[in-house]
């Protein structure tokens, strides 16, 4: 039984090896895994001093928030976000049905009904490179149906 154990183990060991984990710690890790799809995007930070990615989708500007850090480090969560200057806004209809019909990114309506959209992610305890770079297309499919919503 043990033997059959270890070597299970063993079989699996180069699976385990194989996953690169990543984490909000690292904002520049994350930039590069987003740069090598193709996207331009920067390391900087945000208002008060906590990492922020920016860069470009379809020719739209979207940031990549970190949220939950320490000191301006050891981020746990983040938060992805385009914002739109729509002429004349959208209506709260629109963005509730936006809400109700989509998964994965909300719209919240600022004062003007210019939309915002937004979609949080978890990687608090690591996640693979894989898993990362997955919600980012994710994201980046979603700026593009979001577009195509509003007639942008």
């Amino acid at each position: 039984m043990l033997k059959t154990i270890l070597a299970t183990g063993l079989a699996l060991s180069p699976l385990a090896a194989s996953a690169q984990m990543v984490n909000a710690e690292d904002p520049e890790r994350l930039a590069q895994i987003i740069r090598a799809e193709g996207y331009p995007v920067e390391v900087g930070t945000d208002n008060v001093g906590d990492p922020k990615i920016t860069g470009k989708i379809r020719g739209t500007t979207f940031n990549v928030f970190f949220y939950d850090c320490t000191d301006n480090r050891n981020c746990l969560t983040l938060q992805f976000q385009a914002a739109y200057d729509v002429p004349n806004g959208i209506s709260l209809e629109r963005a509730n049905q936006w809400n109700m019909d989509r998964r994965y990114a909300s719209v919240y309506l600022d004062a003007e009904y210019d939309p915002f959209l937004e979609m949080d992610l978890n990687i608090d305890y690591d996640v693979t490179e894989e898993n990362f770079l997955d919600n980012f297309l994710i994201w980046a499919n979603v700026i593009g149906e979001f577009e195509d919503f509003i007639n942008w």
